[in-house]
């Protein structure tokens, strides 16, 4: 099976990160929520041009380097990738190319096992099909509920301050639970690939 990663919000904390990041970003300039389970925060707030510009030449590569792993992402991910390929499907490299050189550091440094990583890929529908993948693991409602339009199956990771799937899909909170899903973590029944296939 080809299994299909998102990085931000899904191997790293780093949506969570820019959720923080923007929260102090949006008081100092006064800006207005719009709409809390927007994942994206120049949505969710309002901003113009000029302040998501400023906010991202702020914030944009240092989350990227100082965000955290999920927990058990690095463990679980090790399991699979002994009998499953596993494709990093990413929009990293969309706003610089300094991102990829900075994102294969990071994998590297921090053991992270996988086949191949597809950059520059804000919509990810065209990049799982060429991969192959089976199954994608995102934590973006909007993505997912693409993804899904187009036949690709997936499995949502998601922060509960995101909105919901328009689509019906499998969601999935802690990398335990992906563990869990995959038959890695505990004996306790799981869902299984084809009952993913029955939800679409």
């Amino acid at each position: 099976m080809v299994i299909g990663v998102d990085i931000d919000g899904v191997l790293y904390q780093t949506e969570g990160m820019f959720r923080e990041y923007s929260e102090k970003y949006n008081k100092l300039v006064e800006g207005k929520l719009i709409d809390d389970g927007e994942v994206n925060a120049g949505k969710r707030y309002n901003w113009t041009k000029e302040q998501i510009n400023d906010f991202m030449q702020n914030s944009y590569y240092e989350v990227e380097k100082k965000a955290p792993l999920f927990d058990m992402a690095k463990e679980i991910l090790g399991v699979l990738k002994k009998t499953h390929k596993i494709v990093f499907i990413t929009a990293r490299g969309h706003i610089s190319d300094n991102e990829k050189p900075l994102t294969l550091k990071r994998l590297a440094d921090d053991g992270i096992l996988y086949d191949d990583i597809l950059f520059s890929n804000r919509s990810k529908v065209q990049a799982c099909k060429d991969a192959g993948v089976d199954v994608m693991i995102d934590d973006n409602p909007n993505v997912i509920d693409e993804l899904l339009e187009n036949g690709v199956n997936c499995l949502y990771f998601r922060d509960m301050r995101n909105k919901p799937c328009q689509n019906s899909v499998i969601e999935l909170y802690s990398w335990k639970e992906i563990g869990e899903f995959f038959r890695i973590v505990s004996h306790k029944p799981v869902l299984t690939l084809g009952q993913v296939l029955q939800c679409n």
